[in-house]
């Protein structure tokens, strides 16, 4: 369920939730709206992987908020998520931050759903007065690597 970005929802159920988010955390909504990433709620359904892959850029981390984490019964069973090297589970009421232009990796091995606020948050090393040009730089990079993708140089 996206409440800021790209796909954004309009249903009634989360606008308290939207109007928090829109009040603590503002610079997540902005970097939504400029078309950097999203605020989601994003739900892993049991028996889910989901394949290693990068962001595509260093300008934003994401951060992952446990809402609904599967209880682990044994060491087969496990929700989990890959990030570099190192494997890391999520807790109800605990954020998880990490840089997603690292490989990430994400399992659920468990007869359970795992729900996250997932939130993607400008890189705290950016200097506020880059951001715009960062961002704009990074889109158009995005755009010419899909062209690349579809239509290659003969």
């Amino acid at each position: 369920y996206v409440l800021f970005g790209t796909g954004q929802s309009e249903c009634t159920g989360a606008s308290k939730a939207r109007s928090l988010i829109q009040q603590i955390i503002p610079d997540a909504v902005s970097l939504a709206e400029q078309g950097g990433g999203e605020v989601i709620f994003s739900r892993l359904a049991p028996h889910t992987h989901i394949q290693a892959h990068c962001g595509p850029t260093n300008l934003r981390w994401t951060a992952h908020l446990g809402l609904v984490v599967p209880t682990v019964c044994n060491t087969e069973q496990v929700c989990r998520i890959r990030v570099g090297t190192q494997w890391h589970n999520w807790e109800v009421g605990k954020i998880l931050l990490f840089d997603d232009s690292f490989e990430h990796e994400v399992r659920n091995d468990t007869d359970q759903e795992r729900v996250v606020l997932l939130l993607r948050l400008w890189h705290p090393d950016l200097p506020h007065q880059l951001r715009e040009t960062c961002l704009t730089e990074a889109r158009q990079n995005k755009d010419a690597a899909v062209e690349k993708r579809y239509f290659p140089p003969l």
